[in-house]
């Protein structure tokens, strides 16, 4: 019992709860419930396949391989779940800030200290893409008329 939050079954249980919440979550929102002319629900489909989630996740709890401990959790340690919720952190906080300030400045900052963080060298192409990308998406995407936040700055093209 020592591991079993490493076994098929703890990991059942975990997505139950977190598609749950899901669940519950979607089922709180207007927009679910939406009558489109076509007589679905507007959430129809995100519900169907939240609940079908659900299923194959409670499914993995009476599984016959429900004691099992899939070789890549025989490793695990919390800071493989740390990493990935530090890096949702750090999006939300770039989403925040280019509504601030805008996509131009926001997202070359973002691009560089994701790719420090992800360790790209050498330096030049690190500051290098950290310019040249975002230019070149924000360029495509004035070109094909989407508005990008434009921020404290007027907008460019």
């Amino acid at each position: 019992m020592s591991n079993w939050y490493r076994t098929n079954q703890a990991v059942g249980v975990y997505l139950a709860i977190l598609i749950g919440a899901l669940i519950v979550y979607l089922w709180n929102m207007p927009w679910v419930h939406r009558v489109m002319r076509d007589g679905f629900l507007l959430g129809f489909f995100p519900m169907l396949g939240a609940v079908a989630m659900f299923l194959f996740s409670a499914a993995m709890i009476v599984d016959p391989l429900r004691r099992e401990t899939p070789e890549a959790l025989e490793r695990f340690r919390i800071g493989d779940v740390l990493l990935p919720l530090a890096m949702l952190l750090g999006i939300a906080a770039y989403f925040m800030l280019m509504m601030q300030i805008g996509f131009v400045l926001a997202t070359p900052l973002f691009v560089f200290v994701y790719m420090v963080w992800f360790r790209v060298r050498p330096w030049r192409l690190l500051v290098g893409l950290s310019l040249v990308v975002p230019t070149t998406i924000y360029i495509a995407f004035s070109l094909l008329g989407v508005r990008l936040p434009h921020g404290i700055l007027p907008p460019l093209i």
